[in-house]
């Protein structure tokens, strides 16, 4: 009988190599995070896992597309958690609100995606697919705000307010406060994080006389 020739490529998805690849993940996310994308190489991944450099390019291919996928990894798992956070919620603004949350519960993780963010942009290497990778999470976040903010002021739940502008503060308020955290030691971003929630539920509470008005259900 004739024996089938081996084939050189990717290792077949396995359990074992599920594992590997996030294993990989996981410890590039934290390089990358702690150092930046120039400084990281792939020889210090694969002395974090235990792994060796040529299994890391068996997986990925090159330290670009490592990167890329750690940050899309770190996006998805933002989002993974804030879905899991609102589905039992159509309310406006509990959506809001659990957005807002997702920041708290995966602290560690956004503050990993910010912190290559702003490492990267600093760099005149910037690559095409990492720039959308990053830009997903903020793609993502606007949809996120925009939508809800939209229908609360369609239901009559919010009072009237300019949605990009209010979208905005909220973002730029979030990125400020994993910025501030890079910059001072002793800011307490999960205490300035809430403090937002808190202004949140005054300002998107609609008036008095609008509440009065409204059908009821």
């Amino acid at each position: 009988m004739r024996k089938k020739a081996n084939r050189v490529g990717r290792p077949k998805a396995s359990a074992e190599s599920v594992e590997a690849r996030a294993v990989i993940l996981e410890a590039a996310l934290d390089l990358f995070a702690a150092q930046s994308f120039a400084a990281v190489t792939t020889k210090d991944i694969a002395k974090a896992t235990g792994l060796n450099t040529a299994l890391i390019y068996y997986y990925f291919g090159s330290k670009e597309d490592l990167f890329r996928s750690a940050v899309s990894m770190a996006v998805a798992r933002a989002f993974d958690r804030f879905k899991l956070s609102r589905t039992t919620t159509n309310d406006p603004r509990k959506i809001i609100l659990s957005w807002i949350d997702t920041h708290i519960r995966e602290y560690e993780t956004i503050a990993k995606l910010i912190k290559i963010a702003v490492g990267y942009a600093s760099t005149g290497d910037r690559k095409a697919k990492i720039d959308e990778a990053i830009a997903n999470f903020y793609d993502g976040e606007r949809h996120v705000l925009r939508s809800a903010l939209k229908a609360g002021i369609a239901r009559r739940d919010f009072g009237p307010l300019d949605v990009e502008e209010t979208a905005i503060f909220i973002s730029t308020y979030l990125d400020g406060v994993f910025v501030r955290a890079i910059i001072l030691k002793d800011f307490e971003p999960i205490a300035a994080i809430k403090e937002l929630k808190t202004f949140l539920k005054v300002r998107l509470s609609a008036p008095a006389d609008e509440l009065n008005d409204k059908p009821r259900a």
